[in-house]
């Protein structure tokens, strides 16, 4: 078996899946049963025609002289049956296998992040408490970090948690164990990366700022990639500047943290990270996998330790749409108001600029064009998001932004 966590793209997902009466025994242990939409999109993304679609009914499903009944009924009392009749009929055609058919529908709009903390003995068949429950508790805490980080990147969160990261990790489950390894997928369903391209409206906002998903999940990548280089890679210790200077990638004292602490088990001998991204969204870091060894323990731990407190907030990017702006009678320079995506809502956020820039905005307002930003974000308590000061920023052209 393997250990599971599922990040459902809603609470309604998570409370159809729990409503099945019996899970599909032929699937891999990690994933969840397809929804009926995964379902669907998988067999019309390879040549199969639906024949017959009514509401609320089974679907028949052709493809040259093979037939499919794809159940959609998740709380009918056969699903579970019929489900797994569909799942082997299409390994059969595919050569393939009932969970690997399973894993493709679920994944093909998911990102996954595996963590395998591999056993210092090969042919251990499971993992003391104690460490279990370091390894499960660190990679929630990875996770938060690296939420926290999509929304602000910054050195030290603290008890400053925001309350959309730790929403993002409380929908994580778990599962079981597997011989000389203990795994834990992280499934983020990404919203959206079904839909068909055609129904997709290229010049929206929501199209151009990725979905939250998405991005917390290449935060994850790109923050571990580069605590990787600084810990492992390098030949000496990151100095304080360096560490400062990753802030700007999402590196966080929280998340040195969480995979110091991982490091620390005594049964494990080092950790892997592998991921897969959603073949129907395009737009991800290129980072496949990374190892991070024991021995680099004790280096990540001290890296969390000098930005502990650190009042030192990184770079990041926004892309939005300029909705107002401000210029006082006697200065060249003022602020321009975008409303822009920060987690998954939409937020107005202002910006100083020189009096080029403003000029640059107010005809992307007027030819109604998004814009790109890229500064030190913050925010003060209970007030609105800005930008401290600007690094860069121009027309956002047509490419999406992480």
């Amino acid at each position: 078996g393997i250990a599971t966590a599922v990040c459902p793209a809603t609470e309604r997902d998570h409370a159809r899946r729990a409503s099945a009466s019996v899970r599909v025994k032929e699937q891999a242990a990690w994933i969840d049963d397809p929804l009926p939409e995964e379902v669907a999109s998988w067999l019309s993304g390879r040549d199969w025609r639906r024949v017959t679609e009514s509401a609320g009914h089974a679907a028949l499903w052709c493809s040259g002289p093979n037939e499919v009944l794809q159940p959609r009924i998740i709380e009918a009392s056969d699903y579970a049956l019929r489900m797994s009749d569909l799942l082997t009929s299409l390994a059969v055609w595919s050569g393939s296998t009932p969970d690997a058919v399973a894993q493709e529908m679920v994944t093909q709009g998911s990102d996954v992040a595996e963590w395998r903390a591999v056993g210092l003995h090969e042919r251990a068949i499971s993992l003391p408490l104690e460490d279990g429950l370091t390894l499960i508790q660190s990679v929630r805490n990875a996770l938060v970090a690296a939420a926290n980080s999509t929304m602000q990147r910054r050195a030290y969160f603290g008890h400053s948690t925001l309350k959309i990261a730790r929403l993002h990790a409380r929908s994580v489950h778990m599962g079981q164990t597997r011989r000389g390894s203990y795994i834990v997928p992280i499934i983020s369903r990404i919203p959206g990366a079904l839909e068909p391209v055609s129904d997709v409206d290229r010049l929206s906002l929501e199209v151009r700022a990725q979905p939250f998903e998405r991005r917390v999940m290449a935060q994850l990548a790109e923050s571990l990639a580069a605590i990787r280089e600084m810990a492992v890679d390098s030949s000496q210790e990151p100095t304080q500047r360096q560490l400062n200077d990753s802030v700007a990638q999402g590196v966080s004292h929280e998340l040195c943290a969480a995979v110091a602490g991982a490091l620390e088990a005594e049964a494990v001998s080092e950790l892997d990270v592998s991921f897969s991204w959603a073949e129907r969204i395009g737009g991800h870091p290129g980072v496949r996998s990374l190892t991070l060894p024991k021995q680099a323990g004790p280096v990540i731990g001290r890296m969390a330790e000098k930005l502990r407190g650190s009042d030192v907030v990184g770079e990041q990017a926004l892309v939005g749409l300029v909705r107002s702006h401000r210029r006082e009678p006697d200065e060249d320079d003022g602020w321009v108001y975008l409303r822009a995506t920060i987690g998954d809502k939409l937020k107005t956020v202002g910006l100083p600029v020189t009096s080029e820039q403003l000029h640059e905005a107010l005809m992307a307002a007027d030819e109604k064009r998004p814009v790109h930003v890229r500064g030190r974000l913050s925010r003060a308590v209970g007030g609105a998001w800005r930008f401290d000061s600007v690094s860069d920023f121009g027309l956002a052209g047509d490419r999406l932004f992480t």
